[in-house]
């Protein structure tokens, strides 16, 4: 095995941003603006709107579109992965996170149906319980995310905030934080793999016990009540919300990262060496997922395309192996007559199942 030193990233594109704030407080606008300062103009940015969130119908200049079923979600992903060339796309923008889990919940509701033949209202119950559908929920937008980066996409999660009670130990432990509006399990898609976490918040501006007026912030850092966080150590607490603003930190953060002295013009040939190379290793993997030869064979597209994949692993097998598949679709809640299933997801289960050693 061949180890290589790690070369720090230095385009904004390379890292994933997790912004969390109030409605309307201006998080949507901030996409466009960023992406305008970035990379020059606001056409290489898009925003997906997911499920109800319809917020940049009031914003100008921005590029949009919008996702309201899961199955739409999947359909803009398939096109910007597959017609990479046809756009311009650096960062794009996911509007908002909470309404993605909505959208992937309903359909994980409609696979337990397919499934089972009966419907259930809550993920609780979905796949036999024990967490199971909310674990669905899970993979299905963990793979969109991972293929939205293979194919050279930088990402924006953008999502809601809430006061939260977070309970310690002891009574005593327990405080008050301003973090997700999610569920810790559902924020954790994103908090986990996000390099920056951000959350937007309105400062009240006081002198002498009256109120002056207000401010909007970022915060980068936890400061014990706001919930925030960054993978760069010399980041500032906060900022006044702004693109500007928003890039200076981000840039101060790479540049300390080095842990010596770098100047500008060494940075910024290493952004085009990182850019160049993304774009090469994204324009192998869009190849490869034309012809299908990526290992989540995302070039598939219909019921169809499984099934005769499924079919081919499935010959491949001797008779006990054949038998034992067939326990393990069970134990998967999966149907064994496979030809007659049409939902894309239960078919990629099934594929996993017949597939795996």
């Amino acid at each position: 095995m061949k180890y290589t030193k790690n070369v720090l990233k230095t385009d904004l594109g390379s890292y994933r941003h997790y912004w969390r704030g109030i409605p309307k407080i201006g998080k949507t606008t901030l996409f466009r603006d960023v992406v305008s300062q970035a990379y020059g103009d606001s056409k290489y940015g898009l925003l997906i709107s997911a499920g109800t969130e319809t917020g940049y119908k009031a914003l100008s200049d921005i590029v949009a579109v919008e996702a309201p079923t899961w199955e739409d979600f999947v359909s803009i992903v398939d096109d910007l992965v597959e017609e990479k060339q046809d756009n311009e796309f650096r960062l794009i923008g996911l509007d908002t996170v909470d309404e993605l889990v909505s959208i992937a919940s309903d359909k994980v509701l409609k696979i337990h149906y397919q499934r089972k033949g009966e419907k259930v209202f809550t993920l609780n119950a979905a796949l036999g319980g024990f967490g199971q559908g909310h674990i669905m929920v899970q993979d299905l937008i963990n793979d969109q995310i991972h293929r939205l980066e293979l194919a050279g996409y930088g990402l924006v999660f953008i999502s809601h905030t809430k006061v939260k009670e977070i309970k310690g130990k002891t009574e005593e432990d327990t405080y008050s934080q301003l973090t997700s509006n999610m569920e810790s399990r559902f924020d954790k898609i994103f908090s986990d793999k996000a390099d920056l976490i951000c959350t937007f918040m309105v400062v009240k501006n006081v002198k002498d016990n009256k109120l002056e007026g207000t401010s909007r912030y970022i915060f980068f850092r936890n400061d014990g009540f706001v919930d925030a966080g960054s993978r760069f150590s010399n980041m500032p607490e906060k900022v006044e919300m702004s693109a500007k603003n928003y890039l200076d930190a981000f840039n101060q953060g790479v540049a300390s990262s080095f842990g010596k002295p770098v100047d500008q013009k060494e940075i910024e040939k290493m952004r085009k060496q990182e850019v160049a190379k993304r774009d090469a290793d994204a324009a192998n993997y869009i190849a490869k997922a034309k012809t299908g030869n990526v290992d989540e064979a995302d070039s598939l597209k219909t019921p169809e395309d499984y099934i005769t994949l499924i079919d081919k692993e499935i010959a491949s097998l001797d008779k006990e192996s054949k038998r034992q598949k067939q326990e393990e679709l069970k134990e998967h809640n999966v149907p064994t007559k496979y030809k007659e299933v049409t939902d894309i997801e239960v078919l990629k289960t099934i594929l996993k199942v017949v597939s795996s050693k």
